[in-house]
């Protein structure tokens, strides 16, 4: 919880101070909705050849029926979020045993830790696990799930994916770093630290 001797700020990744990065991580998280949407249906057309197509297929007749839809598609989405923030938020638990702060802004949500700062390879266990736990979780269920879930199995996996552009964002920008690095997540901003390079020894020739 004490940033160690030497340590100084080397970058911050703040969405709120930067407009232009929110509109071009948008765009990228569309192309990974793209991308994992090919990927996870054509997963379950490999696990569930028989019974994939019937159960990706609506049929809308009425109003009502476009209604039921959308309110499921809303509560999907309120589900992926939560479980979202929820993997991120267990491995901080898990790192340090201490609760982290969970928040909600509108657009987006978050799990974080303001007060602590994280090795690199610890942070990069919190930053994947929502992406890397609740795909697996997602795949496994399309081994067992009825047919009826298929549909709204893919958008949660896919929204799930999408969603996770910040983070993916964030754990390249991390991985390019030195190990000695360390993170701290303060919800609206990601900070790193790294130690001070040593002064530069000049000689004299004489």
């Amino acid at each position: 919880q004490t940033l160690p001797e030497g340590y100084l700020q080397i970058g911050v990744f703040d969405i709120t101070r930067n407009m232009r990065l929110v509109l071009l991580l948008n765009f990228i998280g569309l192309g990974l909705a793209v991308l994992f949407g090919g990927l996870f249906t054509g997963l379950l057309f490999a696990l569930r050849p028989d019974e994939a197509a019937a159960g990706l297929s609506v049929e809308i007749n009425n109003m009502g029926q476009i209604g039921l839809l959308v309110l499921g598609l809303l509560l999907l989405s309120a589900a992926m979020v939560v479980l979202h923030e929820a993997a991120h938020g267990l491995f901080f638990w898990f790192f340090t045993r201490h609760r982290p702060i969970f928040a909600f802004k509108g657009a987006y949500a978050y799990a974080a830790m303001p007060g602590w700062f994280f090795p690199r390879c610890h942070y990069l266990v919190v930053g994947f696990a929502p992406l890397v736990l609740l795909s697996l979780a997602g795949v496994a269920l399309m081994l067992f799930a009825p047919p009826a879930w298929f549909l709204g199995l893919i958008v949660f996996l896919v929204s799930n994916a999408a969603g996770a552009v910040g983070d993916l964002w964030v754990m390249g920008w991390l991985l390019l770093q030195k190990p000695g690095v360390l993170a701290q997540d303060q919800g609206d901003a990601v900070r790193l630290y790294a130690p001070a390079a040593p002064p530069a020894i000049i000689s004299r020739s004489r």
